[in-house]
């Protein structure tokens, strides 16, 4: 069990874990990208709090930060945002969709990017449900690694932005809920489709499938809360075991998982909260 330390300080010059709602709120002054980025903002009950930056699942968009202000649970200020295929309907040609490529995660690097180089956060939370799940491990896979710095440059992050986004992440917690495996998981679950074909493919060939990218995360010092749905009836629990002893493989940080019973994917994760909350009070001497 670990305890998170929601008051860490860097220590470097000009850097603090904490920030004003309404200094948060310049997040939705720039229109960095051709959709409705849809920057959304539940602040938290003290005017200065840690940040917790919310990413939503498969046909969902910013409300996720409802959701998880539904819990009353978490101490920080969550944001909300849109992916560019936010709402997406299997219907949609998902030959035209960013899923699994780097221009799927560029909105939520451009958000870290924002809260850590321009407002100084020195910590930073991460909240990634389902396909947002994947999205983080994947987004802080690009961040460990070369692969993808160009398309980084365009959104001003450097390599030393990259090292102060890393270590940002690594003084807060990193929560992911019912976490996107892989496209393969999904289709033994539900069968075939042209849209799961054409995810499959891309993920792959890409190198995004998420438990797959966990091998990427090599060297970081994460505090991890993995919950899983047992039954999961969206994603499938074929690959649950395999996906926790990876990623307690690779992190040198702590790796907490959690397994459910809380009526499946979409349903309130009580678990998951209740195992927050006993991790996150501090022990009594």
């Amino acid at each position: 069990m670990f305890i998170i330390l929601l008051t860490l300080l860097l220590g470097a010059h000009g850097m603090t874990n904490t920030i004003t709602s309404e200094k948060l709120h310049q997040l939705a002054e720039h229109k960095p990208f051709a959709y409705n980025l849809g920057i959304k903002i539940i602040p938290a009950k003290t005017a200065d709090a840690q940040v917790t930056i919310c990413c939503h699942g498969y046909g969902h968009n910013n409300q996720i930060v409802q959701a998880v202000y539904s819990a009353h649970v978490l101490p920080t200020h969550l944001v909300g945002f849109n992916f560019p295929d936010y709402n997406i309907t299997q219907a949609v040609d998902h030959a035209q969709s960013a899923f699994g490529t780097i221009n799927e995660l560029l909105p939520l690097l451009y958000i870290l990017k924002r809260c850590v180089s321009d407002f100084g956060l020195s910590t930073i939370n991460l909240y990634g449900f389902s396909a947002g799940g994947g999205a983080v491990v994947n987004a802080l896979a690009t961040l460990n690694q070369s692969t993808h710095d160009a398309a980084l440059a365009t959104i001003g992050i450097t390599p030393t932005i990259k090292k102060q986004i890393i270590k940002a992440v690594e003084h807060g917690i990193v929560i992911l809920d019912c976490p996107l495996k892989s496209i393969s998981e999904i289709i033994e679950l539900r069968g075939k489709s042209t849209a799961f074909n054409i995810l499959d493919a891309r993920y792959t060939q890409n190198n995004m499938q998420p438990i797959n990218a966990i091998n990427q995360l090599n060297g970081l010092k994460l505090n991890i809360l993995l919950h899983f749905q047992n039954p999961d009836e969206i994603l499938s629990n074929r690959d649950d075991q395999l996906f926790a002893q990876r990623l307690q493989k690779v992190n040198q940080g702590t790796t907490t998982v959690v397994i459910g019973n809380d009526g499946g994917h979409n349903k309130y994760h009580a678990s998951l909260w209740d195992r927050y909350k006993k991790l996150t009070t501090p022990t009594k001497n």
